[in-house]
């Protein structure tokens, strides 16, 4: 006979059958601020299980959560650590695909009501429900997000989600880890039924409970076979510019949908013979390293900063995105310029990205309404933020700060966006170098997530902290640096593209180079990053920062003579708009692992003696500071950890 709520036994989950005899779940994990699937979650769901199974009077069976606002966030991530084998893993999938097919084989109707996440872990124990419930709420969504650690699901969900949407969306769901709407789910099949609000979910539950009289629905596979021409469509969209041997992730996926078309329940059980290797090997333990660094800087950014109004000194690209950016994110903007065309320009470009970003018209003109021009910088009177973003020359900063203190509220966060100006040399002009702060964004600002926030030996690190607040406000991920020549990203970033540079003034092979390291996983190869940039400016900065005299000579050269990379058409390539043009011809592959050791050694170098000097705070701020803010290849976990393997 099943035990009411009464019992005490159970941490993580709680039971209590009503007049009707419909058994109602919740979970509410126990100590987790979000409902997760521990070990002894699943544990106590066993016992759960074992009592469905042997009551006799059962009219069906309801899963709700017990905790407001979110459904089941997946698996608990970091107890896949403690799996070291894949064994282990084959072990604890035997364990929840069992516990999975047990509910799915119970002989009631049985439903779920999600409000909030679902992902993961979350959806695949609630597709093993016959009905989904689902709330309208923008927050509610459903999802396969572990893509983007390397695995794929592994609790029997690929095949049940196969079963209900089919082949082209259940790909979609898993090669672009993106959760879908209420609506969405609704309209593939993914979920049943939707209603208002979570207070809606248990009336509407019971009354398809009632509907059934205890008879169990009956639920066909939505497609006979897999749908070869989705297959192909993904592997063109999904699998072009990936690597087998970088993520073999989206690989498995696809094969696995293939192989298991003719049968749901046979894609759930083939799981078992791919996710335990994918778990256990080197893609996948990397990229959960970037989710743990992710969640740490994230947390890092958390809190009030008490900031609402922001004043951003220069509308160049940098000044204008930082506005624009500023705005979306809720914030009231002035933005100004000595020039009032720039101020436009910025405001224009900003006006385009609202409309990108914010889809809805009344999202868009509410953002636009935020962003002010102000060519009198009358805002710095009121900001609680100001930010400078002009040229990147000590004397003009030092003016523009002396202006912006005597203008300023006294408790207002002076930043500058500095690339690598010492802010000891800014604060200099300041009769209270204690405000100010660094926060260097990275171009594109829309796009690139790192915000670098420095600090000198004169910052208050109360104002320090708040830059970290306002960065995790606007949705950017900061890391903390001390104020020292670049900083990280360009301490580290700049003598790895000199190392290419001097190796091409020595006789080495641009595209080769370039090509050697855009086969290890970088967005594009040190040589066409120059380019991008500008050689001109690596000239100014490698002047600034140091470099080697054959780097120096030969970036003179090409600057005297006008060709200095995407800007003027022509660099170290030529260039077709924003594409440069090069062979693009992979080596011999131990070749091109020499070359990668060889030019990464100056960024590992670099990046470890900013741990040494305290520069950042730890090796895991250092690799994540460079795979925010270059794109170090995450499935390699960092450059220390990369050096390290």
């Amino acid at each position: 006979m099943l035990n009411s709520d009464s019992r005490n036994d159970l941490s993580h989950w709680s039971i209590n059958i009503d007049d009707d005899h419909i058994a109602w779940l919740q979970i509410q994990a126990d100590g987790k601020s979000v409902n997760v699937l521990t070990h002894a979650v699943m544990d106590e769901l066993a016992i759960l299980i074992d009592e469905l199974e042997a009551a006799d009077n059962l009219a069906g069976l309801a899963l709700l959560s017990g905790k407001p606002g979110g459904f089941v966030y997946g698996a608990d991530i970091h107890e896949f650590e403690t799996l070291k084998k894949a064994a282990d893993v084959a072990n604890h999938m035997e364990l929840v695909h069992g516990l999975f097919n047990r509910i799915e084989a119970l002989a009631v109707p049985s439903c779920v009501g999600i409000d909030g996440i679902a992902v993961g872990g979350g959806l695949e124990i609630s597709l093993a429900f016959d009905r989904l419930f689902v709330t309208a709420s923008p927050k509610t969504k459903l999802g396969f997000p572990e893509i983007n650690l390397g695995i794929m699901p592994g609790y029997g969900g690929t095949g049940r989600a196969y079963g209900r949407i089919g082949t082209k969306a259940v790909l979609d769901m898993m090669l672009t880890g993106r959760p879908v709407g209420s609506k969405d789910a609704i309209e593939s099949g993914l979920a049943d039924e939707m209603v208002d609000s979570a207070d809606d979910l248990a009336v509407a539950m019971r009354a398809w409970m009632l509907s059934c009289n205890g008879v169990k629905p009956a639920r066909s596979q939505r497609e006979a076979t897999a749908d070869a021409s989705a297959i192909s469509a993904a592997r063109d969209s999904y699998l072009k510019r990936a690597r087998a041997d970088h993520t073999p992730a989206p690989f498995a996926i696809v094969d696995h949908v293939a192989a298991f078309g003719h049968d749901s329940a046979a894609m759930s059980a083939g799981e078992m013979g791919i996710f335990p290797e994918l778990m256990v090997g080197d893609a996948s333990k990397n990229l959960r390293r970037v989710f743990y660094l992710t969640d740490a800087v994230r947390k890092s950014a958390r809190g009030d900063s008490g900031i609402q109004r922001l004043h951003v000194v220069g509308a160049g690209v940098m000044g204008g995105d930082i506005a624009a950016v500023g705005a979306m994110a809720g914030l009231d903007v002035t933005l100004t310029d000595m020039n009032e065309a720039a101020i436009d320009g910025a405001i224009a470009r900003a006006a385009k990205l609202f409309e990108r970003r914010l889809k809805t018209d009344d999202k868009i003109a509410a953002a636009k309404s935020r962003l002010r021009a102000d060519k009198d910088g009358n805002g710095a009177g009121d900001a609680d933020l100001i930010i400078e973003a002009v040229a990147e020359k000590l004397a003009v900063k030092q003016a523009v700060f002396q202006a912006l203190e005597a203008a300023s509220k006294p408790d207002a966060i002076l930043a500058t966006n500095t690339s690598a100006i010492p802010l000891e040399d800014i604060a200099t002009a300041l009769k209270a170098p204690e405000r100010l702060i660094g926060l260097h964004f990275f171009n594109p600002v829309p796009v690139l997530p790192l915000v670098e926030v420095i600090w000198s030996e004169f910052s208050d690190q109360n104002k320090v902290n708040r830059g970290m607040q306002f960065a995790g406000r606007i949705g950017k991920m900061p890391i903390r640096c001390k104020s020292a020549s670049g900083f990280l990203v360009n301490r580290a970033l700049l003598p790895y593209i000199f190392k290419a540079i001097e190796a091409v003034a020595t006789g080495e092979n641009a595209d080769l180079i370039d090509e050697a390291l855009v086969d290890f996983g970088m967005p594009m190869g040190p040589i066409e990053l120059a380019d991008q940039i500008g050689l001109d400016v690596c000239l100014d900065v490698g002047v600034v920062l140091g470099i080697a005299p054959a780097a120096k000579t030969l970036l003179t050269e090409k600057c005297d003579a006008g060709t200095i990379g995407r800007k003027s058409g022509s660099g170290f390539y030529d260039w077709d708009g924003n594409r440069a043009i090069r062979p693009r011809q992979p080596q011999d592959a131990t070749i091109m692992a020499g070359i990668v050791k060889s030019m990464l050694a100056p960024m590992i170098d670099e990046c470890q003696q900013a741990v040494d000097d305290g520069v950042v705070d730890s090796v895991d701020s250092a690799d994540a500071g460079m795979i925010f803010g270059i794109g170090f290849p995450g499935f390699r976990g960092g450059p220390l950890n990369w050096a390290k393997s």
